[in-house]
């Protein structure tokens, strides 16, 4: 439930981000974007683990690092 609860608050956050991005044509939330999107692609991960679809699991997983990794740079490049 808990998982649930933060996974849609993430996509909520990530789509807020979006929209400002969208709608002032503005590039500063952009790291920010990011950084929500991995943490809600990790979310999506963790409960693919916990359904015994590890596979899956394991490449949000990767990806979320990869997507952070990227968001970090863009943070600190402002």
């Amino acid at each position: 439930m808990t998982l649930k609860i933060l996974s849609i608050g993430s996509a909520l956050l990530t789509f807020a981000f979006a929209m400002h991005g969208f709608i002032t044509d503005s590039n500063i939330f952009l790291g920010w974007m990011m950084l929500s999107l991995a943490m809600m692609i990790l979310l999506m991960g963790i409960e693919e683990i916990q359904k015994d679809k590890k596979w899956i699991g394991y490449i949000s997983f990767g990806a979320s690092i990869l997507i952070s990794i990227s968001a970090f740079q863009e943070i600190l490049r402002l």
